[in-house]
């Protein structure tokens, strides 16, 4: 009897310590997951066909050798970038593979995930509504989403666009799997509005307009306002809003389904690489749920310059920095979706310009996006390769921005 409790104590022990296990690694996954699975970059990294006009070919061939260094500097499995003046891209390439394991190499066309250049393209949808009556930067969600519970219902779309609303970002969630709520496996198949019921109830950390804390689930709120507005699915919306008229057709949601050209997401360290954990950004789409190429969102660029989609006056709304309550401007320059400065020195400060744009983040990739509007410039460099900072991929991107500079300089003194 006493051998047969003692075997029964174990047998539960046993069973105790594998839920615990496996309790332990759903949770943490990324973490265990993390070592394993590494194998050797390639020594060769094959350049794709640059596509750049003959009055472009000096400055290209210049662009295509940065674009080779900084992917070596970077670890980077594919590099890709494109830059368009005045409306007409004037050097687009890509260096490496979108696909290491089966030998894909990049090109032009290729999309990667966006990040949070995500918001950009969900600022220039929102202002399409907005030109058309069909959105109010000072209504409330509720008006837009009637069964919002509070605090956020209260909550103004102008205020989730510009993250002065209070609400919190992602944070660890001990019901979650894995624990991490921006890591998120679980596919999402219904609206914008559904993704908010996981933290619309929860408690503000500031007072609306009076602070300001970037907020990728804050943002998400905007997709719920949009899809109300339009009628339409975020996802068709998109197609609807920006992407068709544009012609943007590497860029999509990330809704699973697959796509042509789309790299796949990797880490990478000290010459090795590893698919990115398998996260689903199905619950994110209005933040950092996309995919697009670089030439794509040179498009979506001069779109803005060009005020394409909406008039000038929206367009401004879109990018004028959101001031605080008591009348102080937020400590990020944040507009509504983009980031803007006034006074961006170039060139070593030879050069005072306005600037615009978004740069990204996603598991397994990068953005760098930005907008000169005075010049009619606008950059894309993306890679997929995730980082927790923008500044590499920045600081090898900027070379490449003041070389267009550099060129333009030279063709206004020759005509001059």
């Amino acid at each position: 009897m006493g051998n047969r409790g003692g075997m029964m104590r174990t047998i539960i022990g046993l069973t105790l310590f594998t839920a615990f296990c496996v309790l332990a690694f759903k949770l943490f996954e990324p973490v265990f997951v993390y070592r394993l699975g590494w194998e050797a970059m390639p020594s060769q990294f094959p350049m794709a066909q640059a596509q750049t006009p003959e009055d472009w070919r000096a400055a290209g061939q210049d662009l295509d050798q940065m674009l080779t260094d900084a992917r070596t500097k970077l670890n980077a499995p594919s590099l890709s970038a494109a830059i368009s003046v005045n409306g007409q891209i004037v050097w687009a390439n890509a260096v490496g593979y979108e696909d290491v394991a089966r030998k894909v190499p990049a090109t032009a066309a290729t999309s990667y995930r966006a990040g949070s250049t995500a918001k950009a393209v969900t600022s220039v949808m929102a202002g399409v509504l907005i030109g058309k009556g069909q959105i109010d930067l000072e209504a409330p969600l509720s008006k837009y989403m009637a069964d919002l519970a509070a605090p956020m219902a209260g909550l103004t779309v102008r205020q989730v666009m510009s993250h002065t609303g209070g609400v919190r970002n992602y944070q660890l969630c001990f019901t979650c799997f894995p624990v991490w709520e921006n890591l998120s496996t679980e596919h999402f198949a219904g609206t914008q509005r559904e993704t908010l019921r996981a933290f619309e109830a929860d408690p503000l950390i500031f007072n609306p307009g009076e602070g300001f804390a970037y907020t990728s689930l804050g943002f998400n709120a905007v997709g719920g306002v949009i899809e109300a507005a339009s009628g339409k699915r975020f996802g068709a919306a998109l197609t609807e809003l920006v992407t068709g008229p544009l012609g943007m057709t590497a860029t999509t949601v990330e809704d699973g389904r697959p796509g042509p050209a789309r790299a796949v997401p990797y880490d990478t360290e000290a010459g090795r690489y590893k698919q990115a954990f398998p996260v689903d950004n199905s619950n994110k789409f209005p933040s950092g749920g996309m995919v697009a190429s670089p030439s794509d969102l040179t498009k979506l660029g001069q779109a803005m310059i060009a005020a394409t989609l909406f008039s000038a006056a929206t367009r401004d709304r879109l990018i004028d920095p959101q001031e605080l309550k008591d009348g102080t401007p937020n400590d990020q320059g944040y507009a509504l979706g983009w980031r803007y400065n006034p006074k961006a020195e170039m060139s070593g400060g030879k050069r005072v310009t306005r600037r615009y744009g978004h740069h990204g983040t996603a598991q397994g990739a990068t953005s760098f996006f930005q907008v000169y509007p005075d010049e009619g410039v606008v950059v894309s460099v993306m890679m997929n390769k995730g980082q927790q900072s923008l500044d590499a991929l920045t600081t090898e991107a900027m070379p490449m921005v003041e070389r267009v500079f550099q060129e333009l300089d030279g063709r206004e003194g020759a005509e001059n």
